[in-house]
């Protein structure tokens, strides 16, 4: 990518607002438009850093991933309590980025399933046309991913953090499901992977965005949320609170636990108890590290349009197949323990150049 690209500045302003599409673009976003089909998106992002250097790879093994190329970002707080999020290939003053390992160097790409984990206890893959793994705990779900070799992993909480700055500074809303459903309106179990192959553009659904009925993609990555919801590691949650408001954050893949809240697991900041999420905010240790900060006064077409469960110590996103309208990129569900093992939970084999 040339180098006058990546130095542009791609912004959202307004995140937060209770019209959940009043989002407004700034600096080189400003006049960039997406139209939403029946089944495909096009975007004039496809030419916009680091959006045109994502990519899709396969490994040795035949798993399938989407390469996103190490962006920086800034989130700056509005008098109004709403933020404004900017991404850029140059490192600015005042942005950071996401992309790092655990000793805290930069990484230069993450690689992120572009199907959910399907295999076995043994070993997970990423790969189309297969079942859903589920059944199975945070920590026998890593265990299966780290069987591929050295840098694989499961999805974990930096990985969903970067992927959100991409949705919104793109799509330019905080409902997800206003863009395409997922598949999550009442259905009766979880579909095989692959289902969204045969769409032509990065982004959209088979057959239909807004019926629920169809698995959907964002920027080639399946069912984001809908399906199954995807087990998120590297973020844990303590306290003698009733809904365990403590959030513990690790950015060392190595060292990931289910539920752990000691070093190297560090206290980043507070979570609010379960609904609808009204706010997001950045924690008070790392400027792009957020959570859900309220939930009073949310609901599921304002503000972000989630749910937010909490009182258990693990995390899993994204909702499932009958999650209707709490389903979405912001479904954050932090209710469970680390023994816990469903047939609506499942996970996405990742890659990290560590």
């Amino acid at each position: 990518m040339l180098n006058f690209e990546k130095a542009k500045i791609y912004g959202v302003d307004k995140v937060g607002s209770s019209n959940p599409s009043a989002l407004i673009r700034t600096d080189d976003a400003v006049g960039l438009n997406v139209t939403v089909g029946t089944t495909d998106i096009t975007s004039d992002f496809d030419r916009c850093y680091p959006y045109c250097d994502m990519q899709e790879v396969t490994d040795a093994a035949g798993n399938v991933f989407i390469k996103i190329p190490k962006f920086y970002a800034k989130i700056t707080p509005n008098a109004d309590g709403t933020f404004k999020h900017q991404i850029s290939g140059v490192r600015y003053d005042g942005f950071s980025t996401l992309f790092v390992d655990g000793e805290g160097n930069e990484l230069d790409y993450i690689l992120v399933g572009k199907y959910e984990a399907s295999g076995n206890s043994s070993r997970a893959y990423s790969k189309t046309g297969a079942t859903v793994l589920v059944n199975i705990t945070c920590d026998a779900l890593r265990t299966a991913c780290k069987a591929n070799g050295d840098g694989y992993q499961q999805y974990d909480f930096l990985i969903d953090l970067i992927i959100k700055e991409l949705w919104l500074v793109e799509m330019k809303t905080t409902n997800s499901q206003s863009i395409m459903y997922g598949y999550a309106n009442g259905n009766s179990a979880a579909v095989a992977t692959g289902r969204t192959d045969a769409v032509k553009t990065p982004s959209g659904s088979e057959v239909s965005n807004t019926d629920g009925k169809h698995a959907c993609k964002y920027r080639g990555i399946e069912n984001l949320w809908g399906n199954t919801y995807t087990w998120c590691d590297g973020i844990s949650f303590g306290g003698d609170n009733s809904y365990k408001e403590k959030i513990f954050v690790c950015t060392d893949p190595k060292s990931y636990a289910a539920g752990k809240i000691t070093s190297p697991y560090v206290y980043h900041g507070n979570r609010t108890s379960g609904g609808y999420i009204k706010k997001v905010a950045p924690l008070n240790r790392n400027p792009l590290i957020q959570y859900a900060a309220e939930t009073s006064g949310g609901s599921a077409t304002t503000y972000f349009c989630d749910y937010s469960n909490s009182g258990g110590s693990v995390l899993y996103v994204g909702g499932d197949w009958l999650s209707g309208t709490s389903a979405g990129l912001w479904s954050w569900d932090g209710g469970y323990s680390p023994s816990s093992a469903y047939a609506f939970i499942g996970g996405r084999l990742c890659k990290k150049p560590l």
